[in-house]
């Protein structure tokens, strides 16, 4: 299946995410339950999946893991829940962002960084 084209509203709240139909199908239907959560910079998100093929033996999976980067599997309803060590310094909060999928990864942009993207009015 290829990603979505696009960008999509996505609503936080009490520290997860819902994400939006088309990103939830194509993550059900990719394989991407399962992601590595991280701060690009001070106003986005880098979700990286960890796919079923992945294993011990493959060095970025091992790397990840041992970098002990947070993690945050997808539930059935499409949320996905932001471990508190990156809401934070993020400033996430109760808000809506913007996703998008990005090459291997989905990516997360604040408000505050919508219109410098192109997403504003």
């Amino acid at each position: 299946m290829n990603p979505p084209p696009g960008t999509f509203l996505a609503k936080v709240r009490e520290g997860v995410i819902q994400l939006p139909p088309p990103l939830k199908r194509f993550c059900e239907a990719s394989g991407w339950t399962l992601f590595a959560v991280s701060m690009r910079d001070h106003s986005s998100l880098e979700l990286r999946p960890i796919l079923p093929d992945d294993n011990a033996a493959d060095p970025i999976v091992t790397d990840t893991l041992q970098d002990s980067l947070p993690y945050s599997s997808l539930s059935d309803e499409g949320k996905l829940w932001i471990p508190a060590s990156i809401r934070g310094p993020l400033r996430l909060g109760e808000q809506s962002v913007m996703m998008r999928i990005e090459g291997d990864v989905m990516a997360v942009y604040l408000r505050k960084v919508f219109e410098t993207l192109g997403f504003g009015p």
